[in-house]
Order: C-alpha cells, then sequence, then structure tokens
C-alpha cells in the first residue's frame, strides 16, 4: 500500500495494516502498491494524480462532506472506498472491503446484503405501481364517479411500472407531502435509536422525489445528509441505486468538480405511483 503523507500512514499503521506493507508515495515500493491511500479531507487535487496510477489499483481516501463531491466524481468507475474523518475502526473495515474487491475482482461483492435489500425495494415499489395501474384502468360501474378518490379521479390512462407508451405515469405528489413523510421518518429518532430504522434507500428516493418536484438540484454531499445514515452507507447506497438504474448522476454545468444525482425517470414514476396508491388507502405513515 502507499500513503501520501507520513500521518496517514501512521493512521493506516494504526488500524492493523502492517507496517511493512505501508510506503509513501514517491518511494519505489510504492510503485508496485496495490493500494494508494490519499487524506482529501481538506482539498481534492485535479485527476492528473490519479492519470499515471493503473485502472485497477485501489483508492482509498480520508474524505468530509466538504470534499466528497469532488472525491466521488473522480473517482467514479474506480475500485474505491472513502472514510469520513479518522476512524481507526472505520478505516480497517474499509481498507479490509477494498483488499478482498482487488483480490476477487468483480465477483466479490461486499455490499450483497444491501443491494438485495435494495433489489428487494425495487420490486415492491413495482409491484405498488402496477397494483395502481390495475386499479385506475377498472371500469368499475358499481360505483359513482364522485365515490372515486380523488387522486385516481383525475386518471385517463393507466399506470404501469415497466412505462409503456400508451400509458402515463401516477399524478405526482405535493412536493410538501413528501418533506412532511420525511420529517415523520425523523420523529421516530426522537424514542427510538435511529439504527433500528435505517432505510437509507428509501429516504433517497423521497429526497430525490421532492428535489425534482421542487425543481431542485442534489449534490451528493447533500443527499448523504439526506439519506440519514453514516455518510460511508450513503455513498456504498448511491452507488448500488445508481447501478439498479434508480438514479442518475449529472455533472453541474457551472462547476465541473461537482455531480448531481437525479431520480430517473422510472423511479421517480415509481415513487409518485406508491404515494397515489398510499393515499387512495387512507393515508402515509413513516
Amino acid at each position: 500500500m502507499a500513503a501520501d503523507s507520513a500521518a496517514l500512514l501512521r493512521l493506516i499503521e494504526a488500524a492493523g495494516w502492517p507496517a511493512s506493507r505501508i510506503a509513501l508515495t514517491g518511494t519505489p515500493l510504492a510503485e508496485t502498491a496495490r493500494i494508494h491511500a490519499f487524506d482529501w479531507q481538506a482539498g481534492v487535487p485535479n485527476d492528473s494524480l490519479l492519470a499515471n496510477l493503473p485502472s485497477d489499483v485501489g483508492i482509498f481516501c480520508l474524505v468530509s462532506l466538504e470534499t466528497i463531491d469532488e472525491v466521488d466524481m473522480l473517482l467514479d468507475g474506480r475500485n474505491a472506498a472513502c472514510v469520513f474523518g479518522d476512524d481507526q475502526a472505520l478505516i480497517a473495515i474499509a481498507l479490509s472491503d477494498l483488499a478482498a474487491v482487488l483480490r476477487a475482482g468483480s465477483a466479490f461483492d461486499t455490499s450483497r446484503d444491501e443491494r438485495a435489500r435494495l433489489q428487494a425495494l425495487a420490486m415492491d415499489l413495482a409491484r405498488l405501481a402496477e397494483q395502481l395501474g390495475r386499479i385506475t384502468s377498472q371500469d368499475d360501474d358499481s360505483r359513482d364517479a364522485h365515490d372515486a378518490p380523488d387522486a385516481l379521479a383525475d386518471r385517463s390512462m393507466a399506470y404501469h411500472a415497466e412505462g409503456p407508451a400508451d400509458h402515463g405515469p401516477a399524478v405526482p405528489p405535493d412536493p410538501q407531502q413528501i418533506r412532511h413523510l420525511i420529517s415523520l421518518r425523523r420523529l421516530r429518532e426522537r424514542f427510538f435509536s435511529p439504527e433500528l430504522f435505517a432505510d437509507p434507500a428509501w429516504d433517497i428516493l423521497l429526497d430525490l422525489a421532492a428535489a425534482r418536484l421542487e425543481r431542485r438540484s442534489v449534490s451528493v454531499s447533500s443527499l448523504c445528509i439526506a439519506a440519514a445514515v453514516p455518510p460511508t452507507t450513503a455513498l456504498r447506497w448511491i452507488r448500488l441505486m445508481t447501478d439498479q438504474q434508480l438514479l442518475e448522476r449529472r455533472a453541474d454545468s457551472l462547476d465541473a468538480r461537482r455531480m448531481f444525482v437525479d431520480l430517473s425517470d422510472a423511479a421517480f414514476d415509481q415513487v409518485c405511483g406508491w404515494f397515489a396508491l398510499a393515499n387512495a388507502r387512507g393515508g402515509l405513515g413513516g
């Protein structure tokens, strides 16, 4: 492993990495390192720093919320691990996971449990949207038109999760309703441990849905805060959800060092479908 400063070298050593396997960047031993470690908490260099590194090496970074947008954009597509701050336990875990990824290649997935949970969430959203489509496409002659819920009565076309060309998306909710649901979810933490209800994927979807309706751009750092979990966990979920095509990355046209995150059209339609169905059934829970 190569570290870009003596201080970072000592920190990695304190986290349990053998001193004999760490070298300072720029020394002969560092040229063969499989993992290169950088302290980018205060600032991020331009991409020329990584230009000479092989694409198959691992990149480990200490970051802060102030630098994570630049780091995330710079490391996109690389085997990388980020840790916020200098917690030795987190450093040890991140380095161990990164080393395992490099040993086993793409066949090893340190986030397989979270990926399975995310896939289940996506399937649940799709099922709810399909159910909404069935409800709105039924011609129920036994019920008067004035008895139909407003969110459904205004619809003229059915919704399906697959988004076929002949069906429109569900009616978007009021962004304030989404914000209200998010605030209700945060209220739980006044009575229970936050870890008991950790659900970053849903919080990410809600925040981005509200931002889309408000025509507001969301950076990676802002989304890490909205996820209501440790930033390292939030970053992992953002990447997983991007892989699942629930999220899309968009470069900031005014700042090349920053990347925005948006809901994909399909994911937005699914979230809207969930709200429409939940409202039709009498209201929302946290």
